[in-house]
C-alpha cells in the first residue's frame, strides 16, 4: 500500500511539474520597427527575443534599416520569448556606386517617361514620347515637373514636336519612381505647352540675318510666389556643336494652379544683348527669409559659370528692383548691376556649369547645388548661397548614364533631412528619356 501511495504521490508530482513546464513559456508582442534603424530596432526589442538579420538589396530605406519582419510574422503577433526570429533589413541596391568620399552610393530607381516607365500609358495618351529635363517646382500640396523638348515618337526625336509641357505630382515618396497625377493637356488630350516655340531653322547667326529666328523655348526653372506660378524658359536661337547653343533672352511667364492659361510678364525679360549671364535663369526661396528669392544664372550652353541675383517676392515682376552679386560682398541693382557682371562676370561658381539645380540640404546644413560639369553631374556645397563654394564632387557620370545632362533636385524630393536625395536626370543614349536617381550622402 505504502509502495502505490509513494508511487501515486510520484504521478502527482510528476504531472504537476509537467504543467508548470508547460505554462512556463511567455509570449511576447513584436513591437512595430519597419522603417526603423537596426539599432533603434534592437532597443524596442530589449533583449525579449533575438533577430536573424537578412540583407535584402532595396531603395526603399536607407542601408541597414527594417523592411519587415520574416516567416509571415507581423507587428502585434505574439513571439515566444527567446526565440530566433528572421527580419528582412534594407541592403545596398545592386549596382550601386560611388565616385567620391563624400557620397555613400548612387543608385539609379527607373525611368520616368517614355517606355517601360509607370507613366507611360498616360504620357503616350496625351501625346508624349519622348521629352526630356523634369525640373520640379514645388507648389505646396503638389508638385509640378517642367519637360522641354517633346517628340511623339517613343524612341526618336520625331514625330509633333512640343517645346514643353507640365506634368502633376502629389507623390513624394520616390523610391519606387514619381507617379504623375496628370499633365497639362488642350481640350483634346494633347499636351500643352506653356510656351511654344516657334520651331525656325537652325542656322547660326553667319547663316541668318533674322534676329528674331529661334528655334524653341526650353524651361530653366520656376517658382510659386502667393497664389501664382512663374516659370523661366530660354529662347533657343541656334543649337551648336553639343554644349553650345545660343540664347535670345530668358522670359518669365505666369500661371495660376488651373495652369488654363500662360500670361508672358512682360517686365521679366534677359535678352542676350543685356544679360548674357542670365541666359538660363533657376529661381530658390532664402532658406532663413523666404521674402527673399534668389536667382542663379548660366549662359547658353553648358560651359560658363554661375552668377547671382536677388530679388524681395514683392518686387518679383519689377525688373530693375533685382540685385546683382558683382564682386565679394556686392550687390547692384537693375541695369547697372546686369551691366557690371557683362563686362566683367563674377562668378559664384566656376565654369564649366549646365543646367543648374540649388536646394539647401538641411543635412549638410549647406546649399547643394547640382549640375552638369563634362561629362559628370556633380554637386558643390557652401554655407551661404554667394559662396564660396566647395570643389566639385561627381555623383555620376557618362560612363554610368550614357548621354546624360540634366540633373534636377528639389528639398521636397528628399528623405532622412537630405541625407537621401532624388535627382530627375536627362539622356541622350540609350534613349530620350528622363529618370529618378538616388544619391545617398555618408
Amino acid at each position: 500500500m505504502k509502495k502505490l501511495f509513494s508511487l501515486l504521490v510520484f504521478l502527482f508530482m510528476a504531472m504537476v511539474f509537467m504543467g508548470c513546464e508547460r505554462t512556463d513559456k511567455t509570449y511576447v508582442e513584436a513591437p512595430d520597427i519597419i522603417g526603423d534603424s537596426l539599432s533603434q530596432a534592437k532597443l524596442k526589442i530589449n533583449g525579449e527575443f533575438k533577430l536573424n538579420v537578412i540583407n535584402i538589396p532595396s531603395h526603399q530605406y536607407l542601408p541597414g534599416f527594417v523592411l519587415s519582419y520574416g516567416s509571415k510574422i507581423k507587428p502585434g503577433d505574439k513571439i515566444e520569448s527567446g526565440s530566433e526570429i528572421d527580419v528582412n533589413v534594407s541592403g545596398y541596391p545592386k549596382d550601386s556606386f560611388s565616385l567620391s568620399d563624400e557620397v555613400d552610393y548612387v543608385s539609379y530607381i527607373s525611368r520616368i517617361t517614355g517606355p517601360g516607365s509607370i507613366n507611360a500609358e498616360l504620357l503616350r495618351s496625351a501625346g508624349v514620347g519622348c521629352t526630356d529635363l523634369g525640373i520640379p517646382i514645388d507648389l505646396g500640396d503638389e508638385v509640378i515637373l517642367l519637360y522641354g523638348d517633346t517628340y511623339s515618337d517613343t524612341e526618336s526625336m520625331s514625330g509633333f514636336w512640343n517645346s514643353n509641357f507640365i506634368a502633376r505630382t502629389k507623390d513624394t515618396t520616390l523610391w519606387d519612381g514619381i507617379l504623375f497625377d496628370s499633365v497639362v493637356t488642350t481640350g483634346i488630350g494633347i499636351v500643352r505647352p506653356f510656351a511654344q516655340g516657334l520651331h525656325d531653322g537652325n542656322y547660326s547667326d553667319s547663316q541668318s540675318n533674322n534676329p528674331n529666328r529661334e528655334v524653341t523655348k526650353i524651361p530653366t526653372g520656376g517658382i510659386k510666389i502667393n497664389n501664382d506660378i512663374y516659370i523661366f524658359y530660354m529662347s533657343v536661337r541656334f543649337w551648336g556643336i553639343p554644349g553650345e547653343w545660343k540664347v535670345n533672352y530668358n522670359q518669365v511667364v505666369k500661371t495660376d494652379s488651373s495652369f488654363q492659361t500662360f500670361t508672358e510678364v512682360g517686365s521679366l525679360r534677359w535678352p542676350e544683348s543685356m544679360a548674357p549671364n542670365f541666359a538660363q535663369i533657376f529661381p530658390i526661396v532664402d532658406n532663413e527669409n523666404p521674402d527673399i528669392i534668389y536667382l542663379l544664372g548660366i549662359p547658353g550652353g553648358r560651359n560658363g559659370g554661375t552668377t547671382l541675383a536677388r530679388v524681395n517676392q514683392n518686387n518679383f515682376e519689377n525688373f530693375e528692383e533685382y540685385e546683382y552679386y558683382v564682386s565679394e560682398g556686392t550687390w547692384s541693382k537693375g541695369s547697372n548691376g546686369l551691366a557690371q557682371l557683362k563686362s566683367n562676370p563674377y562668378y559664384i561658381i566656376d565654369p564649366l556649369c549646365g543646367e543648374m539645380s540649388i536646394m539647401y540640404n538641411r543635412y549638410l546644413q549647406k546649399w547643394m547645388a547640382v549640375y552638369l560639369r563634362g561629362s559628370q553631374i556633380v554637386m558643390v556645397t557652401a554655407d551661404e548661397i554667394t559662396g564660396p563654394y566647395s570643389l566639385p564632387k561627381a555623383l555620376m557620370s557618362s560612363n554610368e548614364f550614357g548621354g546624360l545632362y540634366g540633373g534636377f533636385v528639389l528639398d521636397k524630393f528628399t528623405e532622412y533631412d537630405g541625407k537621401k536625395f532624388y535627382i530627375q536626370l536627362s539622356q541622350w543614349l540609350p534613349i530620350y528619356q528622363t529618370s529618378v536617381v538616388e544619391v545617398i550622402l555618408k
